[in-house]
């Protein structure tokens, strides 16, 4: 299980200090092991790294573990930036998909002026494809999550075109949060899902 928390530092301090870092501390929850379901104090439980790319940034970061004391399951502690089960930064991730949904012209065009601006990282149009894709097929369960972030939100309706129901709630994101990543948050802790996550909600 990952939770996604917000790096008040700048990313250059979250980098350099390493396991230094202030993470949040060893958090109470009820544990998500089925066998247990207990309310536990989780302990720190050492670091793994994954692999993460953007344009300021390329190579490995540290990613805090806890551990439940009583049956062993771990959790781990997800810098904000990132998208759980994605290399690529949250903020790229996104604005590929919606530059692809918003902007005139060709995927190709697009594409390219993106990894023009985005000098050190290199999308290609068959993961840009993945990206698309997965948003659609996800597009029930980010409705979902929009739900409970704001009872109030307005979504599309579900006559729609796919296409024009996965444009429409690009921009309920967007508009949803002062940032994607406060989104993303959000959005992660209200349904334990990253928006791009393989979903079988259709």
């Amino acid at each position: 299980m990952q939770y996604v928390f917000i790096v008040k530092n700048t990313f250059e301090e979250f980098v350099s200090l390493g396991k230094s870092f202030p993470y949040p501390a060893a958090p109470m929850k009820i544990c998500h092991n089925p066998s247990c379901k207990r309310m536990v104090q989780f302990k720190k439980h050492g670091f793994y790294y994954r692999y993460f790319i953007s344009n300021y940034y390329k190579g490995l970061i540290q990613i805090r573990r806890y551990i439940c004391p009583i049956c062993g399951c771990t959790i781990s502690y997800i810098p904000h930036f990132c998208l759980p089960g994605f290399a690529h930064a949250l903020e790229h991730i996104f604005e590929y998909i919606y530059e692809v949904f918003y902007r005139k012209g060709s995927i190709k065009a697009c594409l390219s002026d993106l990894n023009k601006k985005n000098s050190g990282i290199y999308i290609s149009r068959q993961l840009l494809y993945h990206y698309r894709k997965r948003f659609i097929n996800n597009l029930s369960m980010i409705q979902i999550g929009l739900r409970q972030i704001s009872s109030n939100v307005r979504l599309p309706e579900n006559s729609l075109k796919k296409e024009e129901r996965a444009k429409k709630v690009l921009g309920i994101m967007k508009s949803a949060s002062t940032t994607i990543h406060s989104f993303s948050q959000q959005f992660h802790n209200k349904t334990n899902n990253a928006f791009l996550s393989l979903c079988k909600l259709l």
